[in-house]
């Protein structure tokens, strides 16, 4: 009797100990899961339905408790449904979110890539490895592949030009080459590039993000969301140098080729509403900006503004027409408080 009751007790022992290590490594789970996250990089694009670029699968990496917008919530969409992948607009100053449609799902960012191109050069120059006055000589031409429609400019090998007008130029008319040319001085080449862009989107957050390359030419691991872009035009807003780059419609300025022959150019932005092809209200200031246009994105803006006396951040991928996206963003502006 004495020996099965020993029996008994030490079994009741074991079932406690039990117990207690299979709580204490739940609440060790569950603790950790809301307080990190697993990296999205890496992961495959999911191509599927009329939107392309957008992802059916859950967003890796997401947490709905330290976002803006949670995952899968519809603000306001009934009138960007049909004809848009993706919308987001938040009220910084409260952080209220007045529109939201697919703002975690994957779409290709196009050329508002370039806005993170734009912080780990910005990021680069902060850190003294290179100046806005430092000149760059070309060292091999830059081509794309033909059957795309690729906005670049007219340098080849040898030529000369200041990374001042290499990063305006880039963000106001788009030069996919500049996009190259800045990626390998900083990175040391396309691939180191894209490294860094890919550590810079998580340090703001941007899980749901990943580049491989400056320029935003289609790739199927290439991709990011609204929600992504609305962190990172924010860090674009507070960075001063590209903050004045985005004041401009247009920028002129010099390069020099292979023979010493200097050259003009000048940069107009592509935002409409910086060029009066679009009305903008008289009551918004825009603060950054970046536009993109490819066969998988459409035709996007990323862009923070101030409205009255709040800034909001703005984003519309439109699957129709340049018309359409500024029409949209028409919308977005009433609902502005």
């Amino acid at each position: 009797m004495i020996s099965t009751s020993i029996d008994g007790m030490k079994k009741g022992i074991f079932y406690l100990i039990f117990l207690f290590l299979l709580t204490t490594g739940l609440f060790v789970w569950i603790f950790m899961r809301n307080r990190s996250f697993d990296s999205a990089y890496g992961q495959e694009v999911d191509i599927s339905g009329d939107l392309k670029g957008l992802s059916t699968s859950p967003l890796p990496g997401f947490s709905s408790r330290y976002a803006v917008v949670a995952d899968g919530e519809e603000i306001n969409a009934e009138q960007f449904k049909d004809s848009t992948y993706a919308v987001i607009m938040v009220n910084n100053e409260t952080r209220e979110c007045l529109a939201a449609h697919n703002v975690h799902k994957r779409i290709y960012p196009a050329s508002m890539t370039k806005l993170m191109t734009g912080l780990v050069v910005c990021d680069a120059i902060e850190a003294g490895k290179l100046s806005l006055d430092e000149e760059i000589v070309l060292d091999h031409n830059i081509s794309f592949d033909a059957s795309l429609s690729v906005v670049q400019s007219n340098l080849s090998k040898g030529c000369r030009i200041s990374v001042r007008n290499l990063l305006t130029a880039l963000m106001l008319s788009s030069y996919n080459d500049y996009a190259i040319i800045l990626a390998e001085k900083v990175g040391g080449s396309v691939e180191g590039f894209a490294d860094l862009m890919n550590a810079k989107a998580k340090e703001l957050g941007a899980t749901g993000t990943h580049f491989t390359n400056p320029h935003g030419l289609d790739d199927l691991d290439h991709y990011t969301t609204a929600y992504d872009m609305y962190l990172i035009v924010n860090a674009a807003a507070d960075c001063e140098i590209l903050h004045e780059i985005d004041q401009y419609s247009t920028y002129t300025y010099s390069w020099t080729d292979a023979s010493g022959e200097s050259w003009d150019d000048t940069a107009t932005a592509t935002n409409y509403f910086l060029i009066d092809e679009a009305n903008l209200p008289s009551n918004i200031s825009i603060l950054a900006w970046k536009t993109g246009t490819t066969t998988g994105a459409g035709n996007c803006l990323a862009m923070k503004a101030k409205i009255n006396d709040n800034t909001y951040t703005m984003l519309v991928a439109d699957s129709e027409s340049k018309t359409d996206l500024y029409a949209k963003y028409s919308i977005l502006f009433n609902l502005a408080e």
